[in-house]
């Protein structure tokens, strides 16, 4: 009997022409992406659809985006009869994840993304920043590396993505002063990321204030499926807590190798990534190769999923 959890992508897995064909297919899906035009004020289907590219890539664009797609797949799920034990997402994936276990309406979900893309892309402009992935880099490879760059300004583990994959976010004489030393310091590769800002890194300190004041006027509900948060990387029920660890998410590292781990432990044994791309199951084959992962993502991995779980 598997045990099951649903994930859910976050910045970065966006691509020109997500969710046209779900939109197309699926009333279901096609729901969300009219009530995303509502609440935005804007024609959000239409930069999924057609782009351009770098407005897509646009922080206050990508994020809702990612979430409306994420939602919207899920929803076709959710009416198939998809209920897992747990959920989780990557960074911005939180909120498509509380979304699917009911601790926030859509609409809520969707104002909160709204705001906290907004927040995120105005502290870029206000203090500039960036980030690195790095590969192959030991725990204390990482501490010294961050020590000699954080000469430079502020620097910070920004995501803990797998076993051998750490992304680093701060200042970007800070970041580009780790990217040159990286290799003294044991990473295999260091790969400057195209970024708007210094993402989970002390920089984002004026958009989490910004942020915090929304968070306080949503409702949240309890649920009985946990959400495993990126700040602690342990599965949580309560409202109060959820909302709070939302918003420290955004100064904090997303403990995203040890939220599966956390699943793992737990007799998770099959997970689904919900929404754009392929990003996260890639991930999972690093950290857990037992675990199986399946995307769903477009029309016809919805129809190949539904088959297998029928079957």
């Amino acid at each position: 009997m598997s045990k099951i959890a649903c994930v859910f992508p976050g910045q970065g897995s966006q691509y020109v022409g997500m969710g046209k064909d779900v939109f197309d297919a699926f009333p279901e899906a096609r729901e969300v992406f009219e009530e995303a035009n509502e609440i935005l004020g804007f024609d959000l289907a239409d930069t999924c659809f057609n782009g351009p590219e770098d407005k897509l890539r646009e922080t206050r664009f990508t994020q809702p985006a990612i979430v409306v797609h994420s939602v919207a797949v899920w929803n076709v799920m959710k009416s198939k009869g998809m209920k897992p034990e747990f959920v989780a997402g990557h960074s911005v994936g939180e909120y498509s994840a509380l979304v699917a276990n009911g601790a926030l309406a859509f609409s809520d979900a969707l104002k909160l993304v709204r705001d906290r893309a907004e927040a995120m892309f105005s502290a870029g402009l206000e203090k500039p920043g960036t980030m690195a992935a790095l590969i192959g880099i030991s725990e204390e490879g990482l501490d010294g590396l961050l020590a000699e760059a954080g000469q430079a300004g502020v620097i910070a583990a920004a995501n803990y993505n797998s076993p051998v994959q750490v992304v680093i976010s701060g200042d970007i004489a800070a970041v580009e002063k780790a990217v040159e030393v990286a290799r003294g310091h044991g990473a295999k590769r260091a790969i400057p990321l195209n970024v708007s800002g210094a993402f989970h890194s002390p920089l984002m300190k004026m958009a989490q204030e910004k942020l915090a004041a929304s968070l306080k006027a949503a409702a949240f509900s309890g649920v009985q499926i946990p959400v495993v948060c990126n700040v602690t990387a342990e599965g949580v029920t309560d409202p109060v807590t959820i909302r709070s660890l939302l918003e420290k998410q955004l100064t904090s590292p997303v403990l995203w190798y040890q939220s599966m781990k956390y699943l793992s432990d737990n007799g998770v044994n099959f997970v689904v990534e919900v929404g754009p791309g392929k990003v996260l199951c890639g991930l999972l084959k690093r950290i857990n190769p037992d675990t199986a992962c399946v995307s769903v993502s477009d029309r016809d991995s919805i129809g190949r999923f539904l088959e297998e779980v029928s079957a």
